[in-house]
């Protein structure tokens, strides 16, 4: 190999190896004193291939979640919003009580046994003037009964400090529950993202009562509000919580989504932390009441939209947000052990985008080639499959670590999700419901493979093998009991792990 080869692989190496790996550890779930078939779950994406596993200590989690590694990727600690955990699962000196208040010892009943509730309301920043030192920002829940209904509130935000040199470098949590603003802020929507300098940070929550969005600046001296800009459209009366905002990988754009108000786009500037360049998209009200969520792709092109039964795609790029606005997939409405639907997203390292349900789910949804437009980006319901039903749908919220690096994530990285898991495709059968035959339509140029039929309690009614020279099989439905069927197509060349599904309905 020629010498300047050599040196361009070496160089190679050694870009990857520095990559920041401060958001490589996940946890979410419950342990399983839940029952047998939860389990406390971990993805540590430094493994290769990286397999989701299951831990039996450490904090159970609602919706706040937060964690923090090294930037080679070894886990510091992390939250759930009411308690701080240390890379052995073991809670941190002090690390009890974050968010105390009368809304946890009345409503949550002083249990943190289950976590704190709140989809984006806490995140973990290095400190600018310590680099053994990390701010936990959180937002303490408050209630006031009003004419006999409870009305729930974010007053404060607050943040607690983690000084990593204490307890044998295990961590300890020395100030908590600090106050830095006061105020009356939605729940959800707390985001960060590195300044333009690269050591201090910019936060923002908007405001519930007005259509300001609140910017700080946390730097050497601390937390100082910055700006309180008001934006184009005001928030809507549904606006807390049901929502989330996030930050484009290259720290360019800001996104707050929700159905009620719809799409906010505004450009950000890093070095001043303004915003500008309103666009937005309209959505019909909804008429029942759902969570939603945005999430931009590794290229900060296109910004998924969420809402609980539809994953919808948008070009930043484009002149016309509305026209560019693509529906990639609606849910196929697979019980897992209950229907596990668009409710929270989040960009993993992986370069992936990883979709949950809002309650307890077998598997997660995920779009594996989120750089792609359209249908190409290669979105798989149900997708990967979990070793435990993983109770309550939080991701960890993290800021863009790799906003100042030329890759924004790292696409080598594998995944191994377990003999079990397959990527989804849809099946093409007809009549749909049906009565006497069905006819299935067997994907294009796979070879032979097998059929299977299930119940909707996953029993096996029928399996059978298909030949490479069928196009489509006839499938005598007659004798089936009415009610739902899963149809299954497995390859038996199948390298990719792909598995072809259709819902189908039996009728007498």
């Amino acid at each position: 190999m020629k010498l300047s080869a050599i040196i361009f692989l070496l160089l190679l190496a050694g870009s990857v190896v520095s990559q920041s790996k401060q958001d490589y550890n996940w946890f979410f779930g419950k342990d399983q004193v839940s029952g047998p078939e939860f389990g406390a779950i971990h993805w540590d994406f430094n493994e290769q291939p990286f397999i989701p596993s299951t831990r039996d200590a450490g904090l159970e989690f609602d919706r706040n979640n937060a964690s923090i590694s090294t930037k080679e990727g070894e886990l510091l600690f992390y939250s759930n919003g009411c308690a701080v955990a240390n890379r052995l699962h073991q809670m941190m000196p002090n690390g009890d009580s974050i968010n105390a208040g009368e809304f946890f010892d009345v409503v949550w009943q002083g249990d943190c046994g289950n976590g704190y509730p709140g989809r984006q309301d806490i995140t973990i920043l290095p400190d600018p003037k310590n680099l053994d030192g990390y701010y936990l920002i959180h937002k303490p829940d408050e209630f006031e009964i009003v004419d006999g209904d409870v009305l729930f509130t974010i007053e404060d935000l607050k943040y607690s400090y983690i000084d990593m040199t204490l307890d044998e470098g295990l961590g300890d949590v020395t100030e908590k529950n600090v106050t830095f603003a006061a105020g009356n802020y939605l729940s959800s929507y707390l985001t960060s993202i590195a300044h333009a300098n690269g050591k201090d940070w910019w936060i923002i929550n908007p405001d519930r009562e007005s259509n300001l969005y609140h910017t700080f600046l946390l730097d050497s001296s601390g937390f100082q509000l910055v700006h309180q800009q008001y934006g184009d459209i005001s928030f809507g009366i549904n606006s807390p919580a049901s929502g989330d905002a996030k930050f484009s990988p290259d720290g360019k754009m800001y996104a707050y989504y929700n159905k009620y108000d719809g799409l906010f786009l505004y450009d950000f500037d890093r070095a001043t932390g303004l915003l500008s360049n309103f666009r937005n998209i309209d959505f019909p009200e909804p008429t029942d009441i759902f969570f939603y969520s945005c999430e931009f792709s590794p290229n900060s092109r296109y910004l998924y939209l969420m809402e609980s039964h539809f994953l919808y795609q948008v070009d930043t790029w484009a002149e016309d947000l509305e026209a560019s606005l693509l529906l990639i997939d609606e849910f196929n409405g697979v019980p897992d052990p209950i229907p596990s639907r668009f409710f929270i997203s989040t960009l993993g390292p992986d370069c992936r985008i990883y979709i949950r349900g809002g309650g307890s789910s077998n598997s997660f949804h995920v779009v594996d080639k989120p750089n792609e437009r359209g249908v190409a980006c290669d979105f798989v319901q149900q997708g990967v499959r979990l070793p435990f039903i993983s109770a309550t749908g939080s991701f960890p919220n993290f800021p863009r670590f790799r906003v100042d690096e030329e890759e924004k994530c790292d696409p080598s990285i594998t995944s191994l999700f377990g003999e079990t898991v397959w990527y989804r495709r849809d099946l093409t059968t007809y009549p749909n419901p049906v009565s006497d035959y069905l006819t299935i339509e067997l994907p294009e140029e796979l070879g032979t493979g097998r059929l299977y039929v299930l119940n909707i309690d996953g029993k096996l009614m029928w399996e059978g093998e298909t030949s490479s020279l069928e196009s489509e099989l006839r499938l005598d439905m007659s004798g089936y009991r009415e009610g739902t069927y899963s149809v299954e197509y497995v390859p038996v060349d199948n390298k990719e792990r792909r598995i072809w599904t259709s819902k189908v309905v039996v009728v007498r």
